[in-house]
């Protein structure tokens, strides 16, 4: 994903930049943006190399604007755990549908409204940090965290690899659409990326979870209808936080 964010063969930064902007983003010149199409400080010179007490302080820069983000999906992430056995009783048939199952989206909201403020590289940053820390602590905490807290549910092996496999593939996805998207009308990325999200995430858990061992099809949809439905409630809070969550200059204040 960084690659995207240096050299132009056609046409230049600023030429890129201005024509996503104005929402064309057709032809070879399209490319993801990053921080790195933030206008450059009036105090460097063009073509002078970085000293390396540059570099380190942008990492550590990096790393600070990531701890949020980080944190803010890691808590959707133990929301989706701690209701995992709280059924949707108004669901009827759907019974075997919980509450973890319907804030999947919301791990999805958290992702967008960094690539909002930051651009898809920190955005796709944030999601492999965040599974590296829950993997890290599923294998390595929990089994000696066990004696002294007993966990309500511990989800299979294979059941937790498909939920992050999916998640994984459903983020990279959401993430280029949603920077794809982005434009003066503010609701177009925000709800394409969610939508291609839940969309993409149904399609990979279930089979990575349930093929071979169970019927899963009818489950899929079903999940994915409500998880569309949800997707698209999400606009709400989206829209609310457009005033805290501001982009970073380079990303045409969308």
């Amino acid at each position: 994903m960084r690659a995207y964010g240096y050299g132009d063969p056609a046409g230049g930064r600023d030429g890129v930049t201005t024509r996503m902007a104005a929402g064309n983003l057709e032809g070879p010149a399209y490319r993801l943006r990053s921080a790195s199409d933030a206008a450059w400080p009036s105090g460097v010179a063009y073509g002078r190399r970085e000293g390396a007490w540059t570099r380190i302080g942008g990492g550590f820069r990096a790393v600070a604007r990531l701890i949020v983000p980080v944190g803010v999906l890691l808590m959707a992430f133990i929301a989706v755990y701690l209701y995992l056995d709280t059924p949707v009783a108004i669901l009827g048939s759907a019974s075997w549908l919980t509450v973890g199952h319907l804030l999947v989206p919301c791990c999805f909201l958290s992702v967008h409204l960094t690539n909002r403020r930051y651009g898809p590289s920190y955005a796709l940053a944030q999601v492999v940090v965040t599974l590296a820390i829950a993997v890290a602590f599923i294998m390595f905490a929990v089994p000696r965290l066990g004696v002294l807290v007993p966990f309500k549910i511990v989800p299979e092996l294979r059941s937790a690899f498909a939920f992050g496999g999916a998640f994984l593939g459903a983020s990279f996805l959401s993430i280029v659409v949603f920077d794809g998207a982005r434009g003066p009308r503010w609701w177009t990325a925000p709800l394409f990326g969610l939508l291609s999200a839940v969309v993409l995430f149904c399609l990979i858990y279930y089979p990575a979870a349930y093929a071979g061992v169970a019927v899963w099809t009818g489950k899929m949809l079903t999940h994915m209808e409500l998880l569309c439905g949800i997707a698209i409630l999400l606009l709400i809070p989206y829209w609310s936080l457009r005033a805290i969550v501001r982009p970073m200059p380079g990303f045409g204040g969308y």
